[in-house]
């Protein structure tokens, strides 16, 4: 019950002001209840014709609210109650004077002066009227009364619609304050976002919640430019609905609708019908709502395309919303500047390590190659068993060269690398590095290899690869076991095999020893990765290889 009685009261607190004027200027008429001579109706009757008019005005008040603010006439009808009541209780002489100013203060409080001055207008004559019609006019004291009560009836509504319209004045200036605080806290979240440089969709995200959430649109639709196809993909609409179409990359051509047409020509305007995809199913989706279309744009680079459900869109919320628009712009498009330098840098950094792997182990074998065969060139036909035996060591050194170009090509793994894969190729690729004797690899795995980023798994299975790749061409032993744990923050990588062992020292001192460069190799991606590089290893006691990465690392400086 007191929910009910809560949730009835819950409106305009001027309007609410004047509903509980209207009961307290009822008691005045609680000590007048005796009946006149002059009264045309018992003062109870009239005393329950106004309760029953308070009670429902009470109940009904945020419709009436409504009402009144939509329809200014509307108080004519209280005017006019108002006098009745006057006339049927007294006059002059009636306890409802401050009721009936009720009309009058609301006229005041809700259209200021003009409001003021209308409604006293109005009511001027009808007051007149009531009294002189129905007699309560007949001495000296009546019209002094009268003179009075007039007064009051110009003078009480122009002194409430001075301070209402100061009121007016403050509110519209605290709206347009409360206006830029909101611009700004949504501007600072989405600052905030190119600081934490998170992903695009998280950005795209926020920038929809933002408009909606923020702004209070009630839905928003936001696509974006991939700069290196030249496409208007990745379509996403907050809040998310199951019925939004699945809608397809398009390339950036005016031919292809009025959404591309106003992207290219960075204008913005208000959909009605028009053509706006090449795609029969979004059009139809859009067609539901009528949207307001806005590009975004940073500095002359196209950023994507914004479509907020026009609903409610006023001039104050469009000023808004291109504020809003801009700075989404600007977050938008750096995440896609500093994703597009991040893969640029992805494909030279690739570049530069198969340059480096050529370089370091095939370039070398062909430039041995290539000097051996000019040296058996130059013996023949005198020493042709020299000759022979040299070819003998140079098939096997073009055997290298083979071998290293085959693990440049298994560097380039696709990013769908899985554990059945890692497994799988490695077994293969090792039993590639030693065809002359067997060599087998005991696997053991705990934790999602899947779930890891696909760099990070490439990075594994090179690491994996070089380890395994050196046991078994130097370590003498038939088999190597690979441990493999991911943890939530934390992957280790352990390959061990019974070997002749070796001195890591020396093993890594790239001066002495070039065979070892594979060594180095883990050792730069480990450091590369954040993490930590162990070789434990003694001539004789076989060897073992630690690797600790962290799954959210850093780079080493």
């Amino acid at each position: 019950m007191f929910r009910s009685i809560k949730t009835n009261f819950r409106a305009n607190p001027i309007f609410l002001f004047l509903v509980i004027y209207r009961w307290v200027s009822l008691i005045p008429a609680v000590f007048m209840l005796t009946s006149r001579a002059d009264a045309w109706m018992p003062p109870a009757i009239v005393f329950i014709i106004a309760l029953f008019v308070n009670s429902v005005i009470s109940i009904f008040n945020r419709p009436l609210n409504k009402a009144v603010m939509e329809y200014p006439a509307f108080l004519s009808v209280d005017i006019l109650f108002s006098t009745f009541i006057l006339a049927v209780s007294g006059g002059v002489q009636s306890p409802y004077y401050l009721y009936a100013l009720s009309p009058l203060l609301a006229g005041a409080f809700f259209f200021q002066m003009r409001g003021a001055l209308v409604v006293s207008a109005v009511f001027t004559p009808l007051y007149l009227f009531s009294n002189y019609y129905g007699g309560f006019v007949d001495t000296m004291r009546d019209s002094v009364v009268l003179m009075t009560q007039l007064a009051g009836i110009w003078l009480i509504p122009i002194l409430i619609a001075y301070p209402s319209t100061l009121l007016k004045s403050i509110n519209h200036v605290n709206n347009n304050l409360e206006t830029a605080h909101r611009q700004l806290e949504i501007i600072h979240d989405l600052t905030m976002l190119l600081q934490a440089a998170p992903d695009l969709v998280s950005v795209q995200t926020q920038v929809l919640n933002a408009v909606t959430t923020d702004l209070g649109f009630s839905k928003a639709v936001l696509a974006l430019v991939d700069p290196t196809r030249e496409e208007l993909g990745g379509w996403m609409v907050f809040p998310p609905e199951e019925s939004f179409p699945n809608v397809m990359p398009i390339s950036l051509n005016p031919v292809h609708g009025d959404l591309v047409k106003s992207l290219l020509t960075r204008s913005h305007f208000t959909t009605n019908g028009q053509h706006l995809l090449p795609d029969a199913e979004f059009n139809a989706w859009l067609a539901n709502d009528k949207w307001f279309v806005l590009p975004l744009y940073l500095r002359e680079h196209p950023v994507g395309i914004l479509l907020v459900e026009e609903a409610g869109l006023t001039k104050e919320k469009e000023a808004t919303l291109m504020t809003v628009a801009n700075q989404a712009a600007l977050a938008l498009g750096t995440t896609i500047l500093c994703i597009d330098r991040a893969r640029s840098l992805a494909i030279e950094t690739e570049r530069n390590r198969i340059a480096r792997d050529i370089h370091d182990t095939v370039a070398q074998s062909l430039f041995g190659i290539t000097y051996s065969l000019e040296a058996c060139i130059a013996m023949l036909p005198e020493q042709v068993e020299d000759v022979r035996k040299e070819l003998v060591e140079l098939r096997t050194l073009a055997r290298d060269a083979h071998d290293g170009v085959r693990r440049s090509i298994f560097d380039l793994w696709p990013s769908a690398l899985t554990i059945e894969l890692f497994m799988g190729d490695l077994t293969n690729y090792v039993s590639n590095c030693c065809r002359s004797r067997a060599f087998s690899i005991i696997f053991n795995h705990h934790g999602d290899f899947n779930s890891l980023p696909s760099g990070m798994r490439r990075t594994i299975y090179r690491m994996a690869q070089e380890a395994l790749a050196n046991a078994a061409r130097h370590s003498g032993a038939n088999s190597a076991r690979l441990c493999l744990t991911i943890s939530n923050d934390e992957v280790f990588l352990d390959i061990s095999d019974q070997g002749r062992g070796f001195d890591p020292a020396i093993a890594l001192s790239r001066s002495q020893n070039r065979e070892h460069f594979g060594l180095h190799g883990i050792q730069e991606r480990a450091r590369v990765m954040g993490g930590d590089f162990e070789i434990i290893s003694q001539p004789n006691e076989g060897t073992r290889i630690m690797i600790n990465l962290p799954i959210h690392g850093h780079h080493h400086v």
